[in-house]
């Protein structure tokens, strides 16, 4: 079935689109909720005028993003509790880095707009995504130190250095994932996880955090 998209839907549609769609996602989800009409000559005629509404939207989206992410740091830096082989006691998510985003920049910055390929459990270097629109990407990077280090802000510089230059071990670096490749090394990741020492509660916290990273890949590309 043909329709008219009245509202833009994650994953489906941007508003004003045309585009043919299943009759049972139509009639049962589209159509009931608002969000698509018939594509009848009669809707049709408010195209033009949707689609000017949507680009309106974005605009003002990627404005608002783009005068953010000028001010966003290459660096996020976290002083944490580090234990023994540089584990953390807790971990470092994206609702940690979008906190202290918000925080720094007095402007609110959703979690789902931090793209990571895990959650950070290890002291060291790591590679994000802050994606504050769909037009609007930025790379940084995030440090988690010990906060107990003396020289804190040296070893920290040093940690930079050494990952820049290449010389850093390979379990500190992370790339970042933002589409498909994230079912396969979350999957790795929880694989691993099962058959360590890791209490059971920390698993499913693990699951849970992982569901949280591939449900902001998606709701974070608007």
């Amino acid at each position: 079935m043909k329709v008219l998209f009245l509202e833009s839907i994650e994953g489906s549609a941007s508003m004003g689109e045309i585009k043919d769609v299943a009759n049972g996602y139509a009639r049962n989800y589209l159509f009931p909720n608002g969000f698509a009409v018939p594509a009848t000559p009669k809707n049709l005629k408010n195209v033009e005028e949707l689609q000017a509404k949507e680009l309106e939207i974005q605009t003002e989206r990627d404005n608002w993003a783009s005068e953010i992410i000028d001010r966003v740091e290459d660096t996020i830096i976290f002083k944490v509790a580090v234990g023994q082989q540089g584990r953390l006691y807790g971990s470092v998510n994206n609702a940690d880095i979008a906190q202290k985003l918000s925080d720094d920049l007095n402007s609110k910055i959703d979690r789902r707009m931090v793209l990571m390929s895990e959650i950070i459990r290890q002291s060291g270097v790591y590679e994000i995504g802050i994606r504050l629109s769909k037009n609007v990407v930025k790379e940084s990077l995030v440090v988690v130190a010990d906060e107990q280090i003396e020289n804190i802000d040296q070893t920290i510089e040093e940690m930079i250095n050494d990952y820049k230059s290449g010389n850093i071990t390979e379990n500190i670096a992370s790339e970042i994932i933002y589409e498909d490749e994230l079912d396969e090394i979350s999957s790795d990741e929880l694989s691993k996880t099962a058959d360590s020492d890791v209490p059971d509660e920390e698993i499913a916290q693990i699951k849970e955090e992982t569901e949280d990273a591939q449900e902001q890949i998606t709701e974070s590309e608007s």
